[in-house]
C-alpha cells in the first residue's frame, strides 16, 4: 500500500468546449466515444459502475482499466494501470476524475482531475499527455 503522503500533486485541468454535456459524456463514458478520441480501441469495458476493460493503443500497449464510480452526464471516475499488460490489483494505478458542469449560453464546462502519482515524472508524463489527449477530445467534439 502506498503512503498518501508520499504522492505528488494530482494533475487539474479545466477546459470549455461547444458541446452539451450529454455530447461530452458519450465521448467520456461510451467505449465507442472514448476510442475516437484517447485509445485506439477499448475492449471488454461496459459503461457501467465496476465496469473492468482496457485501453489500447497500437504503440503503447494495453492498459488496464475499471470504473469505479458514474452519475450520468456530469460525474465519471476511472482507475487506470500506469504500465501496460498490468492488472489494477496490487499494481502500479492512478485515478482519473472527469466532472461536467453545463456552461451559462451552452457549452460544457469540462474538469479532469488525476491523482495518485508516486512521483513527479510519472505526473510530468500525463501532464504532456493529457495536454495533447484534451486536444483531441475538443476536436473531436467540434467535428460533430
Amino acid at each position: 500500500m502506498t503512503d498518501a503522503s508520499n504522492l505528488t500533486a494530482p494533475i487539474d485541468r479545466t477546459i470549455e468546449v461547444d458541446a452539451s454535456p450529454a455530447r461530452v459524456w458519450a465521448a467520456l463514458a461510451d467505449p465507442d466515444g472514448l476510442a475516437s478520441w484517447f485509445p485506439d480501441r477499448v475492449e471488454g469495458l461496459a459503461p457501467e459502475e465496476g465496469a473492468t476493460g482496457w485501453l489500447v493503443w497500437d504503440n503503447h500497449g494495453r492498459y488496464a482499466i475499471a470504473i469505479e464510480w458514474m452519475e450520468a452526464g456530469r460525474r465519471l471516475v476511472w482507475r487506470w494501470a500506469r504500465k501496460p499488460e498490468t492488472p489494477l490489483e496490487g499494481g502500479y494505478n492512478t485515478t482519473v476524475e472527469w466532472t461536467l458542469t453545463p456552461r451559462d449560453g451552452g457549452g460544457t464546462i469540462v474538469r479532469l482531475v488525476e491523482s495518485g502519482f508516486r512521483t513527479e515524472n510519472d505526473r510530468q508524463d500525463n501532464v504532456g499527455g493529457w495536454e495533447h489527449e484534451l486536444g483531441e477530445l475538443v476536436e473531436h467534439l467540434a467535428a460533430g
